[in-house]
């Protein structure tokens, strides 16, 4: 870790926090008045380090020994809670441990927090051993291309198990960013899109799961 003026190179101070011979796959903060505590995703753990407050100067501690990939971590800067995506589902964790998980089944290789939401981009579906020549001679090359590249694009309501928005991006999906409160992805030929979406009427949902008129 680095602190200090990094732009005018003025009193900078830099320190190991953490040595280890699995790969790192992530690094977030989370900040509260009084604490601040990094958290490290590796292939196989999740680990926590106060680095500023009570209990600074202290050894990382495991939270869980179970780790992610890299780009499936993320923090929630509203709640401060860490979000991991994994294959299985969504984990929250805050200083405390790890929260219940929201099921949702399905390869990821990406995770962002966008206000109410959280945006999942999951791979190209792995085609079957052999299969690629013969989808090429069907459907030609470069359509063939374009169904083996296919990346979703998922934004989730996860306290209501709600599917957002979902669409399907032929090009893959290498970052995805918020800039002046609107959320974007950035494709592997660097294109930039913009998750256009509208925001779901929660009152009509209720009225809808209830089977009731809409007043």
């Amino acid at each position: 870790m680095i602190r200090g003026d990094l732009i005018h190179d003025r009193g900078t101070k830099q320190r190991i926090v953490h040595e280890s011979e699995e790969p790192i796959t992530g690094v977030e903060l989370r900040v509260d008045a009084k604490l601040t505590t990094l958290f490290i995703s590796t292939t196989g753990r999740i680990l926590k380090l106060v680095i500023s407050g009570t209990g600074q100067g202290q050894a990382p501690k495991t939270v869980e020994d179970t780790g992610c990939g890299v780009g499936c971590m993320t923090v929630d800067k509203k709640t401060g809670d860490i979000v991991i995506a994994r294959d299985d589902a969504i984990y929250y964790y805050t200083l405390d441990g790890r929260g219940p998980p929201r099921a949702y089944e399905g390869r990821k290789r990406l995770v962002s927090v966008y206000q109410d939401y959280v945006a999942v981009v999951s791979p190209p579906a792995d085609s079957p051993r052999g299969e690629p020549d013969s989808i090429r001679r069907r459907f030609g090359g470069q359509t063939a291309d374009e169904l083996f590249n296919t990346s979703t694009f998922t934004l989730l309501e996860t306290d209501l198990k709600l599917v957002a928005h979902s669409e399907s991006l032929i090009s893959q999906v290498q970052a995805i960013f918020q800039v002046w409160g609107d959320l974007y992805t950035l494709t592997q030929e660097g294109k930039v899109g913009t998750a256009s979406f509208s925001r779901l009427d929660w009152s009509s949902c209720t009225y809808a799961i209830l089977g009731l008129p809409l007043p």
